[in-house]
């Protein structure tokens, strides 16, 4: 069979195995003729004519693909599995495609049961096999597979961002299945057996909480760790919050931390999957987070005026760290209804509130003020009135 992209012949038997018999390096394969045991093949793009036969030759050879290590690596052992004389050579390079900065094709391994590859380090390694016929077998030769071992070079993780959960939003690792022992001790990876390595985290209210979460990488593929680390915005040093974690993501306590700005910076390691002096870490800082666990200050002006079934109540809400977020009225327990203030909009450290409430009856009446900030800490205020 010839195939009408990169000029391939196969050869395919009764019970559908095929063989590839040919990669040339013509566009397609555009005729094909059997005469007696011979078959010729022509190809075009650009035009040639290969012949096909069962006449012993003194030697073939076989050139594989490229492959791709997708870093540069040093090279181990070739070994591979055949019969007769078989001879195989290596050559590896930085390109796709082997080009003039390729190194030459090595001195032959013989020796099948492996030989040490004299290629030097690059992303991208070939293989050669040269096959000779030893004079009394036609076809003896063969070559079954080839197996190569490589040692990619080591990077450093990349934490490539930190995302800062709102106020009062923290994180908990879920209840996952146990991975069976035997699977680790094996050295095999969860995923082959449908387990998740890592579920999602599950959110929850924390008063105070600052919650950080994160995505990293590491082109190696090994087992991450990561460190917290935290500085005010004011300082140049960090401090250590917690280290050896192996979720992507942490819930800082903000009732640990001062009132403030404060920078975070998320460390990951591959120390787990390196011996000592071969892992490398990387890092990223968080934008400046607030952390603010003082509740605004209600304060009323004064003893409200009453004027027949109706009540004027004028009260500031102060906050010394954030800006007030809302206020809501309540008048004998009644459900909580919000309040504008002066201005109009609830958007400033400091908010002056001028309210006209109407009175539920004659008697002594409770009004209350509660008044969030957009850290979500809540204070709050009472006065009675009789009327």
């Amino acid at each position: 069979i010839g195939t009408s992209e990169k000029g391939r012949i196969y050869l395919v038997t009764d019970d559908g195995r095929d063989t590839l018999l040919l990669q040339s390096t013509e566009g397609q394969i555009s005729a094909l003729i059997a005469r007696g045991a011979e078959v010729f093949a022509a190809s075009s793009n650009q035009g040639k004519l290969f012949r096909f036969g069962q006449a012993a030759v003194n030697e073939g050879s076989y050139e594989s693909l490229v492959r791709d290590t997708k870093l540069v690596s040093s090279w181990g052992r070739i070994w591979w599995r055949g019969s007769g004389p078989v001879e195989l050579q290596t050559r590896s390079g930085n390109s796709e495609r082997p080009d003039t900065t390729w190194s030459d094709w090595s001195a032959g391994y013989t020796n099948a049961r492996g030989s040490q590859i004299s290629s030097p380090k690059a992303r991208f390694i070939q293989w050669r096999a040269l096959l000779h016929a030893n004079g009394n077998a036609r076809g003896e030769p063969s070559l079954d597979d080839v197996s190569i071992a490589y040692l990619p070079r080591n990077v450093a993780p990349e934490v490539l961002a930190i995302n800062v959960l709102p106020p009062g939003v923290a994180l908990q690792q879920q209840i996952q299945v146990p991975v069976d022992p035997n699977i680790e001790s094996a050295g095999l990876d969860a995923a082959m057996f449908g387990l998740i390595a890592q579920a999602p985290p599950r959110r929850l209210y924390q008063r105070g909480a600052r919650a950080l979460q994160w995505q990293a990488e590491d082109r190696n593929g090994d087992t991450l760790e990561y460190a917290v680390y935290y500085r005010s915005l004011n300082e140049t040093t960090f401090r250590l919050l917690k280290e050896h974690i192996r979720e992507n993501f942490f819930t800082v306590d903000g009732a640990s931390l001062a009132d403030g700005r404060y920078v975070f910076k998320v460390v990951a390691s591959d120390a787990l999957d390196n011996p000592p002096g071969f892992s490398f870490t990387g890092e990223r800082l968080s934008e400046p987070v607030d952390v603010d666990n003082t509740p605004p200050v209600v304060r009323f002006a004064g003893q409200p005026q009453i004027t027949g079934d109706h009540v004027r109540a004028i009260f500031d809400v102060e906050d010394a760290t954030g800006r007030i977020k809302r206020a809501d009225v309540s008048i004998d327990g009644s459900p909580w209804h919000e309040a504008f203030p002066e201005d109009g909009i609830a958007d400033s450290p400091r908010e002056r509130y001028s309210l006209d409430l109407l009175i539920p009856g004659a008697g002594e009446h409770t009004i209350s003020v509660r008044a969030f900030d957009n850290s979500n800490n809540v204070g709050s205020a009472s006065v009675t009135i009789r009327r």
